[in-house]
């Protein structure tokens, strides 16, 4: 169990930009797009409103877009969680970086308070492109955080969790990819817990971000030169581990697939992660699967628009 205490009450940032690193579903702006009537980022919102351990929302994003979006759904920015809309800025990171500051006492107002005053402030970072993400899982989450060993905790999704959406029986479905880690393969669920100033280094962030699928060969290299760059020969060991699985997996060598999970134990890859963000990270399991499924282009997005509700019913009945 973790260490976050249960009366702690955090601040959420909710990623919502558009433009650098941003990938658009059917042309539009992902968090905008409906499904069952309803824009996913506020399907979203309306999670986490429910979540106790919730304070403030803070939305980083096209905020004239939000605005109009948030009142034609009439969802209250007041209450029961408080939703401040942030101006995005270039990209992932500053946008998160720059929601986290706004969270702060006073930060608007001249003279900046002392950053380092907030060494110890933990947001929890969640996607603006999952709306089957549920109350449940996001405090199953928060609730297993161990704050006093990680200061950037994931969540990580096993995959015999995510074989439900796959495609099947008449149904469409969707395809997943995996971390194939010598314990389990398993699908980063999009949930973070971070204290913002206890990672040093924050600029690799939007690195990683941006060379993050990994089924993309060409971003596979580019993430790995970036690695050598760093002196990180052993990130390099692991990328190569992950990336021949995954690829060993499309072209259906299950064998050489767990040959080459073997490369990567979930520990050593975290310590690695560890060493080149300069903070103490850790990937936490999570067994709802709500967060794991993003809208990463047009397919998954119609195939969610057809099995929303009856995934939703699924993942409503889902036990630990």
């Amino acid at each position: 169990m973790g260490a976050a205490h249960k009366s702690i009450q955090y601040d959420t940032v909710l990623v919502a930009g558009e433009g650098e690193n941003s990938h658009s579903v059917l042309r539009q702006h992902k968090a905008l797009l409906k499904i069952k009537d309803k824009f996913v980022i506020q399907l979203v919102i309306e999670a986490l409103q429910q979540v106790p351990a919730i304070g403030n929302i803070y939305v980083a994003g096209p905020v004239p877009k939000l605005k109009t979006a948030f009142q034609e759904a009439g969802l209250n920015l007041s209450t029961p969680k408080k939703i401040h809309l942030v101006p995005q800025k270039s990209n992932l990171f500053e946008n998160a970086w720059h929601a986290f500051l706004s969270s702060l006492p006073g930060y608007d107002e001249v003279p900046v308070p002392d950053l380092f005053e907030h060494m110890e402030k933990a947001v929890l970072i969640v996607p603006c492109d999952a709306p089957l993400i549920t109350p449940r899982e996001v405090s199953h989450f928060i609730d297993h955080c161990d704050l006093e060993r990680f200061d950037h905790i994931v969540g990580l999704t096993p995959e015999h969790r995510m074989i439900h959406f796959y495609p099947g029986n008449n149904q469409p479905g969707m395809k997943m990819a995996y971390l194939h880690m010598k314990e389990k393969n398993y699908r980063i669920n999009n949930l973070h817990m971070v204290r913002p100033m206890k990672v040093i280094q924050r600029q690799h962030i939007n690195t990683l971000y941006a060379f993050r699928y990994q089924k993309n060969i060409i971003n596979a290299v580019l993430l790995g030169i970036y690695l050598a760059g760093k002196e990180q020969p052993r990130s390099l060991q692991y990328l190569s581990g992950l990336q021949l699985a995954l690829l060993s997996r499309r072209l259906g060598f299950p064998k050489l697939t767990k040959l080459f999970s073997r490369w990567t134990p979930k520990e050593d890859l975290e310590a690695a992660i560890s060493g080149l963000m300069k903070t103490r990270f850790c990937g936490l399991e999570v067994p709802f699967p709500g967060a794991a499924l993003d809208i990463d282009n047009d397919t998954d997005f119609r195939t969610m628009g057809i099995m929303f509700d009856q995934w939703r019913e699924y993942l409503t009945k889902l036990t630990p």
